[in-house]
């Protein structure tokens, strides 16, 4: 193709173009009313929207609630039937204007270009197409909202008219082209259009939202409930794992802080108590942690310890002030800091304590149990010393069963004239500090039983001439048997039953010349019984059962006078009963059950058998026959344990069966065992054949 005929292509491209748009401006109008396509559609929802948008335009009106779902309206009945009122007026107000409209085409036609048949019928059969679609979708939407039945009869008008040459106000097209509810063709007309969905503002207009704004709103609403759940999700994890990570961290380093806060609650829960959580910074604590330092050292800096504890109740709770130069400064914070350190809030009995009261009239150091002191004084003794006179703490006896928890705190063996000290069936546990045992030289009765104590009893009470009295028993000491023990002069009564001492005991221990009772049972002692008694020796009760002692019976215990019981069961002995041991008169409890122990019981009238209450032989190796004629001439008997032994005779005779009677009271005997394959016993409350238990039990 030559240039020449390249220009002449583009002159017409560009005539064509120009003779386009000047179709199109002759078209516009600067008329403001609804297009005549829009009345002419059936689309009753679309004509109804358009007469809102250009009400709402000319007015000046602006929506301002929030938008809702049209499908989700729930108001009452009237509205669908006067939203249906209204199409009506506006279809028929919309075909006036339009044959108003179509006198003005026909008379100005001549003057317009005329379309042509072909574009008229593409134009009628799109448009036609377009209507019924729109006519579909909306019937679809009324029926299924029940709102717009029976409107059929107006929708039917003038649904195939086809007007190609409408003019519409520019303003009002574009905002409805670029709101995307109803698309504009090349010509300047209205296509169909389906409305999906329609939502209503606060003045009733309708607003048309296409399906990626409905769908771009789902978008964030899931979005926002996504976050929010995330969001919930970390900050339940932060506060679940951080309190966990701090109690239950390992390897890192521990940062305290020191805060400012009130003073301490006068009572602590389970040791330790819960305390404040700063450090306080006034004067009158520091110059109390100043005074005590050497007697509590860096304990009192620790906070929630007892003696933190006590000195911020020296400081700030106790209602007496007590100067810190009175003499008697230490021995109140000492019985503030035993309060606490014994978890003193859940004490069965605590009157008195922490009160304004003198501390020797707090429960347990003023009390009815015996102890030092007097009524004057209370539980303390009038004493003067270089620092000072005040009465001195000396007795601390909480009793049995007092629901005491926690550790002997060391700073109680400042209290250097205590006598006596009872605490037991309660949970102390730790061990004994050794302070005590020092300066506690006055200590004459120590009762801790019952308790879960553990470690050595303490060899600083070595040579303690005044203490007679130690209860240890029911814990869990360990380690050789304390030959302190042996040192204590005036011991009388030493009960340390059911711990874990081991290893022999010292034949020094026949020394303790007024040992009246000595309860080793359940212990893991071993090694001889020690020979070293004569007729000095107070002893009245030696109790060694369970324990793995072995060799025979000591001959020198018969020497001692007062012997009444001896306890030697399930143990290893061996050996026979020495004879000297028929001797005893004053012996009431014999057991050797349960050792390998034989020989024969002597056959004629012994002092020994007149004062016998309880005889327990059985599980052993005795042999020969029970001498039960001098059995029978006692009426103290209580207790024959003979079964599982060699031994042969008749038990069951008058006298001994008579015994058996439930109405007799202190003459009664209460258990008669025996094995009634080799002997004869008709009333035994148990027999035993070939070493079983046959009958009774």
């Amino acid at each position: 193709m030559s240039d020449d005929e390249r220009n002449a292509e583009k002159k017409k491209k560009k005539k064509k173009h120009k003779d386009r748009d000047g179709e199109r401006k002759s078209k516009k109008s600067s008329r403001r009313d609804i297009p005549a396509a829009a009345a002419a559609t059936d689309d009753e929802e679309a004509v109804e929207l358009l007469e809102q948008r250009m009400r709402a335009k000319h007015n000046g009106e602006k929506s301002s609630s929030r938008r809702k779902r049209y499908e989700s309206d729930s108001d009452d009945d009237r509205k669908p039937a006067a939203r249906s009122s209204r199409a009506i007026e506006t279809v028929e107000r919309m075909g006036s204007r339009r044959r108003h409209r179509a006198r003005n085409d026909d008379e100005h036609a001549d003057s317009k270009p005329a379309a042509s048949d072909a574009d008229i019928g593409s134009a009628r059969h799109g448009n036609k197409t377009s209507l019924e679609r729109t006519k579909s979708e909306t019937r679809r939407i009324n029926d299924g909202n029940g709102q717009m039945n029976g409107r059929d009869d107006v929708l039917e008008a003038d649904t195939h008219v086809y007007y190609p040459n409408i003019e519409a106000d520019a303003e009002v097209m574009a905002q409805i082209n670029q709101d995307g509810a109803v698309k504009v063709d090349e010509s300047g007309g209205i296509q169909a259009f389906v409305a999906e969905t329609i939502e209503i503002d606060g003045d009733n207009v309708g607003i048309i939202k296409s399906d990626a704004e409905i769908e771009m709103e789902e978008k964030r609403k899931y979005s926002k409930w996504f976050l929010g759940a995330v969001v919930a999700i970390i900050v339940i994890v932060v506060a679940i794992a951080v309190p966990l990570t701090l109690k239950y961290g390992k390897g890192g380093t521990r940062v305290q802080l020191n805060i400012i806060t009130q003073a301490p609650t006068d009572v602590p829960s389970m040791m330790p108590s819960v305390s404040p959580s700063s450090m306080p910074s006034s004067e009158r604590f520091m110059a109390i942690t100043k005074k005590l330092y050497p007697l509590s050292g860096e304990a009192l800096y620790d906070q929630g310890s007892p003696q933190y504890l006590a000195a911020m109740w020296m400081a700030d709770k106790d209602p007496v002030e007590m100067e810190l130069e009175n003499a008697g400064f230490e021995q109140r914070y000492i019985m503030a800091l035993f309060y606490y350190a014994m978890d003193g809030s859940n004490w069965v009995e605590q009157y008195g304590w922490l009160s304004e009261e003198s501390e020797c009239y707090w429960f347990g150091i003023d009390g009815i149990s015996p102890g030092c002191g007097s009524e004057e004084s209370g539980g303390c003794i009038p004493r003067t010393d270089f620092k000072g006179s005040y009465d001195k703490v000396c007795r601390l006896a909480l009793g049995r069963m007092n629901n005491l928890y926690g550790e002997f705190p060391s700073e109680l063996s400042y209290l250097d004239e205590m006598r006596y000290v009872e605490i037991q069936f309660d949970y102390l546990y730790g061990t004994i500090p050794s302070s005590l045992g020092t300066n506690w030289t006055k200590l004459t009765t120590f009762l801790v039983g019952w308790n879960f104590l553990g470690g050595g009893f303490p060899d600083t009470f070595k040579d303690n001439v005044l203490l007679g009295t130690i209860f240890i028993d029911q814990n869990n000491f360990n380690g050789t048997f304390p030959e302190v023990f042996t040192t204590l002069k005036n011991l009388e009564w030493l009960d340390a039953e059911n711990n874990e001492f081991r290893g022999t005991l010292p034949d020094t221990i026949g020394n303790l010349k007024n040992l009246r009772i000595l309860n080793l049972n359940n212990n893991s002692l071993s090694g001889y019984i020690p020979d070293t008694w004569d007729g000095d020796n107070l002893i009245e009760d030696l109790q060694l059962s369970d324990n793995k002692l072995i060799g025979s019976l000591p001959p020198s215990l018969a020497d001692t006078p007062f012997l009444k019981n001896l306890h030697v069961s399930r143990n290893e002995l061996t050996g026979t009963i020495p004879v000297n041991y028929y001797n005893w008169d004053a012996l009431e409890e014999l057991y050797l059950d349960e050792n390998n122990i034989g020989g024969e019981l002597p056959q004629t009238q012994e002092p020994f058998y007149n004062g016998l209450q309880e005889l327990s032989l059985h599980s052993n190796q005795f042999q020969g026959n029970f001498p039960v004629e001098w059995m029978e001439s006692t009426f103290r008997i209580k207790v024959i344990e003979l079964h599982r032994n060699q031994m042969t005779g008749t038990l069951s005779t008058p006298n001994i069966c008579e015994r058996l009677d439930p109405d007799r009271s202190y003459t009664r005997l209460l258990n008669l065992t025996a094995d009634c394959d080799k002997m004869i016993c008709d009333c035994c409350t148990a027999c035993y054949i070939n070493g079983e238990l046959a009958s009774g039990g």
